[in-house]
C-alpha cells in the first residue's frame, strides 16, 4: 500500500495568519492606520495564508512556484478594477469614505487594495479547485458554436455602450453582465483562453471554482470593509435598506460572475505580456482552442 505523502503546512502560512490576527486586534484597540488600510492589510495575510494551504496540498502553489506569475498578476489586477472603477464614474454606484487626507497616502490604499483583487480570488479558486475540480473534469463535453460565440460578443459590447450612452444607477448590473459576455466570446474566438474552451474538453471545474470563489471572496470583502475606517459605501436602487453588512443583500449576486470576468480579463491581459505563456498563476495550461463542431 502507498502512504499518501504528508506535507507541513508552510511557515509563510504562519506569516499570513499572523498580519490577519495582528490587523484585527490593532484595529480593535483603535489604530488609525490600521484602520485606514485594514481591508488590504487583512486580503494580504489572507493570500499568504491560502497560498499556503495549497502548498500543503498540493505541493506547489503561486507564492512557492510561480512567483513570477502571481507578480505580474499584482498589475493586472490594478489595471482590471479601473475598468469598473471608470464605469462608476458614470453610473455612482459606490464612493468612498474615510480615505487618507495625503495623496500619496489615498494612492497607496487604492493600488494596495486593487492589487489583491485578483490573487484573493485566484487562491480560494485553486484551493476549491484542488478540493473539487477533479470531480468536475471529464464529464459530458459542451460545444459554444460559432454563433453563440458571436451572440455572446455583440451583446456584451452593446450592453456596454449602453451603460456609456444612457449612465444610470438603476443599470448597475448591466456593466458586469456586458463584460462577461464580451471578454468570453472574444477570449474564445481568439484562443486567449474561455471557459467555452474548457466545457469542449468536459472540464467544469474551473468554472464551478471561480464561481465559489467569488462567493467566499464576497462575504469577506464586505465584511471587513463594513469593519474599515477607509471603506465604501453604496448606492444602488435595489432594496438599498436590506443589507448585509455594507452591500444590499443582491449585490452578492455579483460576485460569482465578477470572479469569471477576473479570470477572463487576466486572459486577456495576460497575452500581451512578454512572459512566456507557458501556464498561468491558477497552474491552468495554456491549451490552444479546442475546435467546435461549428467553428
Amino acid at each position: 500500500m502507498v502512504e499518501t505523502q504528508r506535507r507541513q503546512f508552510p511557515l509563510h502560512g504562519l506569516a499570513g495568519l499572523i498580519i490577519m490576527l495582528a490587523g484585527e486586534l490593532l484595529l480593535i484597540s483603535g489604530s488609525s492606520i490600521v484602520g485606514t488600510y485594514f481591508t488590504p492589510l487583512m486580503w494580504t495575510g489572507y493570500i499568504i495564508f491560502i497560498d499556503a494551504l495549497i502548498a500543503m496540498k498540493k505541493g506547489a502553489s503561486p507564492l512557492t512556484s510561480r512567483r513570477r506569475e502571481f507578480l505580474l498578476l499584482l498589475p493586472i489586477s490594478i489595471a482590471s478594477w479601473y475598468i469598473f472603477e471608470g464605469v462608476n464614474l458614470l453610473l455612482g454606484n459606490w464612493s468612498y469614505a474615510g480615505l487618507p487626507e495625503s495623496t500619496a497616502g489615498r494612492w497607496l490604499g487604492y493600488a494596495w487594495s486593487y492589487a489583491t483583487i485578483t490573487p484573493a480570488i485566484f487562491v480560494t479558486a485553486e484551493l476549491v479547485h484542488t478540493l473539487l475540480g477533479s470531480r468536475l473534469s471529464g464529464r459530458r463535453p459542451l460545444d459554444i458554436s460559432a454563433r453563440t460565440e458571436s451572440i455572446f460578443f455583440f451583446a456584451g459590447i452593446a450592453l456596454f455602450v449602453l451603460v456609456l450612452l444612457v449612465p444610470s444607477p438603476w443599470l448597475c448590473p448591466v456593466p458586469w453582465i456586458s463584460v462577461l459576455l464580451w471578454f468570453e466570446a472574444m477570449n474564445d474566438r481568439a484562443g486567449l483562453g474561455s471557459f467555452s474552451n474548457l466545457f469542449r474538453s468536459g472540464d467544469y471545474g474551473l468554472f464551478v471554482s471561480l464561481l465559489v470563489a467569488g462567493a467566499v471572496c464576497g462575504l469577506l470583502w464586505e465584511s471587513w470593509n463594513y469593519r474599515a475606517l477607509a471603506k465604501w459605501h453604496y448606492h444602488v436602487p435595489y432594496l438599498p435598506g436590506v443589507k448585509l453588512f455594507e452591500m444590499p443583500v443582491f449585490g452578492f449576486l455579483g460576485f460569482p460572475p465578477f470572479a469569471l470576468e477576473c479570470f477572463l480579463i487576466y486572459r486577456f491581459m495576460r497575452f500581451f505580456t512578454s512572459v512566456p505563456l507557458a501556464r498561468d498563476v491558477l497552474d491552468v495550461p495554456w491549451n490552444p482552442k479546442l475546435p467546435g463542431g461549428s467553428h
